[in-house]
């Protein structure tokens, strides 16, 4: 083999592992780009709520305790009376109220949201999406008595 065929030959073997090497360091930065999408998990409201308020002794608790806001599954009957074709909104995620999905309505304001879109919400924040008024609970412990009517928005 002449000097000329082995350069070529050199040459080409370090092209070809050049470009398995950057292949191959691709598709390993692909799939560690979709393992983390894909098992990337929403952080529980509590732990929201735990990061919310950093030292448990502190008076720097930003939320509201959401366990004593009262929860109910939603229900046809708590929809708006007078036009059948009003539904109710979550205002927080912007979707449609369902039948049968767990709600929470505000005790102060009475507006209505899903339990997980207000949870997230009132981890880090002490006032209603809408009317920014205060998110007091019930001062006795337990949650405040519900009502069918939705609020007038």
């Amino acid at each position: 083999m002449s000097e000329r065929q082995e350069r070529q030959t050199t040459g080409t073997i370090i092209f070809s592992y050049t470009c398995v090497g950057l292949t191959g360091t691709a598709l390993v930065a692909v799939f560690l780009f979709y393992c983390y999408n894909h098992f990337r998990r929403r952080a529980p409201v509590s732990a929201a709520a735990a990061e919310a308020n950093p030292g448990a002794g502190g008076d720097h608790h930003v939320g509201v305790d959401v366990t004593k806001l009262p929860e109910y599954a939603y229900t046809q009957s708590s929809r708006r009376r007078g036009n059948g074709g009003d539904v109710a909104q979550c205002s927080v995620c912007l979707g449609a109220v369902q039948p049968g999905e767990m709600v929470r309505r505000l005790p102060m304001c009475k507006h209505l949201y899903h339990v997980e879109c207000i949870d997230l919400w009132l981890a880090s924040h002490a006032m209603c999406p809408i009317c920014r008024s205060d998110v007091e609970p019930p001062a006795d412990g337990q949650a405040a008595p519900t009502t069918t009517e939705p609020p007038c928005s």
